[in-house]
C-alpha cells in the first residue's frame, strides 16, 4: 500500500477524518481539472499505473478499451444509469422495479434530512459518487452534525475529475437514503458484462476483520486473481448463492444495451436486490494480480468496441500517429 493510500485509509476511518478528506479532495479537484485535458489525464495515468503507453489506436487490453470508451464513445442513457437515484426510474421503466431497495428519500442538501424521521438503521449515499456512503446501523450512535457536513462536502465534489469518467460529469449531486439490509455479512455480487454477457464476477466480502475482493467465473470457479490494491482470500471459498443463476440472467438483461457494464446485486432471504450499474470499475485502470497482463488481454478479447461517436478528430490524429 502506497503512502497516499495509507493516508486516505487513515482519514476515512473516522467521521472527522472523512470530513477532512473530502475538503482536501475539493481543493485537489480544482487544480486537477485545470491541469490537463481528458486525453492527457488518461494517457498519463495509464503510463503511471502500467509502465507503458496506452494503445488507443488499436486497443487490445480490457484496461485500454475502457479508456477508449471514456474518450470516444457516448451513450446518453449511461449518465442516468450511473446516478444512484435516476437508475431507479430506468429499472422501473424496464419492468425491474421489484429489484429495487426501499428508498426513504432523496435530498439536495444534507441539512434537509430529518434524521428523527428515519429508522434506527439506514444507508445514505451520494447519487453522483462512488463509495461515498454512510452505513448507519444504530442512529443513536451517529454523529449527525459531522455527517451532515460530510454529506454536504460530497455534494460539492465531482467524481469525474479523478479518472475522467464522463458519465459523472453532469450528474446532479444529491443524497439518497435507502433501507439498511440486515444481513451479516452482506455480500455484494458484481457481474462484469462484456457486450451483454456476464463473464466474471467480483465479490466484496469481509472475513475475520479483513475486506476481500474475490473473482469467480460463471461456473462458480474461484479465479485466484484480484485487483492490485485489494486482497484475495483462497482459504475462504464462498458458497454459491441460491439465486446465482437468476442473478446471471438479470445481469445479462440489464447489460444488454451497453458495450461494457458491471451489474451489482445483493441476494439474501431468497430475494435479489439491485445495487448499481458501474461503467468503469476502479476507473477501468486497476491492474490485476497475479498475471495481470494475461487477464487484462483475456478480458479485452471479450469486449467488442462500438463505433466511435465522440472526439473523432482526436481519434483520427491518434491513428495517424
Amino acid at each position: 500500500m502506497s503512502l497516499k493510500q495509507k493516508i486516505k485509509k487513515r482519514l476515512m476511518s473516522t467521521p472527522k477524518g472523512k470530513l477532512t478528506f473530502f475538503r482536501i479532495r475539493r481543493v485537489r479537484e480544482h487544480f486537477a481539472l485545470n491541469k490537463s485535458s481528458d486525453f492527457e489525464y488518461v494517457a498519463a495515468t495509464y503510463r503511471e499505473r502500467f509502465g507503458r503507453e496506452i494503445n488507443l489506436s488499436e486497443p487490445k487490453a480490457y484496461t485500454e478499451k475502457l479508456q477508449w470508451l471514456k474518450l470516444f464513445y457516448r451513450d446518453p442513457t449511461i449518465p442516468a444509469c450511473t446516478d444512484k437515484y435516476e437508475v431507479r426510474g430506468y429499472l422501473e421503466k424496464l419492468g425491474y422495479g421489484e429489484l429495487l431497495n426501499e428508498c426513504y428519500g432523496v435530498f439536495d442538501n444534507a441539512n434537509d434530512i430529518d434524521f428523527d424521521a428515519l429508522p434506527n438503521s439506514f444507508v445514505a449515499k451520494a447519487t453522483h459518487g462512488s463509495s461515498w456512503n454512510l452505513i448507519c446501523k444504530d442512529k443513536s450512535k451517529l454523529d449527525i452534525k459531522t455527517w451532515r457536513k460530510i454529506m454536504n462536502q460530497w455534494l460539492k465534489c465531482n467524481l469525474y475529475v479523478f479518472g475522467r469518467e464522463w458519465n459523472y460529469k453532469e450528474l446532479k449531486p444529491r443524497i439518497i437514503i435507502e433501507k439498511f439490509l440486515p444481513h451479516e455479512p452482506l455480500i455484494d455480487y458484481k457481474f462484469m458484462c462484456f457486450n451483454g454477457e456476464p463473464k466474471f464476477m467480483t465479490i466484496n466480502n469481509d472475513f475475520e476483520g479483513k475486506h476481500f475482493v474475490d473473482f469467480y467465473d460463471m461456473d462458480w470457479n474461484y479465479a485466484g486473481f484480484t485487483y492490485y490494491t485489494e486482497r484475495t482470500n483462497p482459504d475462504h471459498k464462498l458458497d454459491r448463492p441460491e439465486g446465482f443463476e437468476q442473478m446471471i440472467e438479470l445481469a445479462r438483461q440489464l447489460a444488454a444495451p451497453f458495450p461494457f457494464v458491471r451489474v451489482d446485486f445483493y441476494h439474501f432471504d431468497g430475494k435479489t436486490i439491485f445495487g448499481e450499474l458501474t461503467f468503469f470499475p476502479a476507473g477501468g485502470i486497476e491492474p490485476f494480480v497475479p498475471d495481470g497482463e494475461k487477464h487484462d488481454n483475456l478480458w479485452g478479447s471479450w469486449l467488442t468496441l462500438p463505433e466511435p461517436n465522440y472526439n473523432l478528430e482526436l481519434l483520427r490524429k491518434i491513428k495517424e500517429g
